[in-house]
This record gives structure tokens, sequence and C-alpha cells, in this order.
């Protein structure tokens, strides 16, 4: 179902495009759908290794010290589609007025797949790592996370004020 609402997500972004002349046409409306519809793709994949059933297992594994390779296929899937989803920023380039809430998007985009850049480090230990293998990694985990954190709530408040600018009734899911 998600690789489905991705791929319907890319096929509406193309038809935007092509429709726009590259974008540059989209309505403020348009837009802000579009960058609200990439941010709660980027969310919902981030929840779910992070406080969704996929993280709860990935934690036990952490936990244990072993498993770990098993998690290695799934994140790759999901470093994969925060590149696809960058590569969507790129190809809506924003009206003068939302390069803000463009870059934030872009931003937390970012740091997403540097988290999942660290979890396949992660995965990557041997059966039986010590805690001198896993405590860099982890450090460096927490501070994306607090990151994401500043980055989700900046982002949101574009939202908010680019919405407000041009009388949009925002909606999230």
């Amino acid at each position: 179902m998600k690789r489905f609402h991705t791929l319907l997500l890319a096929a509406g972004l193309a038809l935007l495009t092509a429709c726009s002349g590259g974008g540059s046409g989209m309505t403020a409306s348009e837009y802000l759908t579009e960058n609200v519809a990439l941010w709660n793709g980027t969310a919902t994949t981030v929840q779910q290794w992070t406080i969704g059933p996929r993280g709860e297992e990935l934690q036990k594994a952490l936990g244990e010290g072993k498993g770990l390779a098993t998690f290695k296929s799934g994140l790759e899937g999901a470093r994969a589609e925060m590149k696809q989803y960058l590569g969507m920023i790129d190809q809506m380039p924003p009206a003068d007025d939302a390069k803000d809430v463009h870059q934030k998007l872009r931003t937390y985009v970012q740091s997403s797949d540097e988290m999942f850049a660290i979890l396949l480090e992660m995965a990557a230990l041997p059966e039986g790592y010590d805690k001198a293998q896993i405590m860099p990694l982890a450090e460096k985990l927490q501070a994306v996370g607090n990151r994401i954190d500043g980055e989700m709530q900046a982002l949101d408040a574009a939202q908010d004020a680019y919405a407000k600018k041009h009388g949009i009734q925002l909606q999230r899911h």
C-alpha cells in the first residue's frame, strides 16, 4: 500500500509538472498541497522506523545486539524513498514567496535521509557488537533526531504562514 501511495504521489507530481511548465506555474494551493504531501510521506516513513512497529523491532534487536542485518533491506527502501522525495522536491521549483517553506521541506527530508543512513550503519554492525561500536552511532542518531524535531516544527510553522498568506485552508493527514 505504501509503495502505491508513493507511486500515486509521484504520478500526481509528474502530471502537475507537465501541465504547469516545469512546476513554475503551480498555484499557491497546488504548491502547498504537494509540499504537505511530501512532508506526510516523509513523516509516515520516519514514524514507522522510530515510534512504529518497525522501530520497536529495531530497538529490540539493538538491545539484544543481534538480528540487525534483517533490517537492512527495509532501511535501504526507506532511504531510497527519501532520495525519491528529494528529487520530487527539486522538480517543483517554488514561487518566490514559497522559497522558505520549500527549503524547510528539503532540509527536513535531507535530515530524514541522514537518519536512515545512520540506521543503516547500525544495521551493518556485527552480531554481538560492543558499546564502543554502537555509542558513536547512537549519539549521531540522537543529534539527528533532535534536529528533525526542530525542523518539523519549523516546517509546520512555515506551511501555516504560507497557507494563511494565500488564504488556503491547510489540511494535514
